[in-house]
């Protein structure tokens, strides 16, 4: 039997251009911030969410909305996710993270980790996260993200997390 679970992660900006990653207790790796997505939960939610919880981090997402015109208000555009990746997380295909991942920009920047979860945490330059232990996707969605935020996109406030989260 295969289990897919959504997941969502954010790549998170400070005002240096440090980049928000986490050294998680299980897994003994260095990753960005992020978690299961809840039943009911909105993904653009989920990760504004995942990251407070971990970190103590405010962020808002950097929108990659097609901004279609909708005007119906039974129907609304969510943010689009930097990029959906599929983990292998058994190394069998049998269990997967179906992976939405967010670029964000820190509202406040000190940390507060979860120490349950959460062994270490920091804002490291994509140097030196290339010389952490972590996973080579992470790698090279950071390097792709990084890439993305330095093109001179105009950040836009969107979801903001006091605002949509309830904080």
């Amino acid at each position: 039997m295969i289990i897919n679970h959504f997941t969502a992660t954010g790549i998170v900006f400070n005002s240096k251009n440090e980049i928000l990653m986490i050294h998680h207790n299980k897994l003994q790796v260095w990753l960005p911030p992020g978690g299961h997505i809840e039943e009911n939960e909105l993904p653009d939610e989920a990760v504004l969410w995942e990251i407070y919880e971990e970190t103590g981090v405010k962020a808002e997402i950097i929108t990659n909305k097609r901004e279609i015109g909708l005007t119906d208000k039974h129907c609304k555009e969510l943010e689009t996710p930097f990029i959906i990746l599929l983990e292998d997380i058994d190394g069998d295909w049998t269990h997967n993270h179906i992976d939405m991942i967010y670029i964000c920009k820190a509202i406040n920047e000190d940390l507060i980790p979860q120490e349950n979860e959460v062994h270490g945490i920091g804002w490291f330059n994509y140097e030196k996260i290339k010389q952490l232990k972590t996973f080579d996707n992470v790698t090279k969605t950071v390097a792709k993200a990084v890439e993305y935020y330095n093109s001179g996109l105009e950040v836009e406030e969107n979801w903001d997390i006091s605002k949509n989260c309830g904080l």
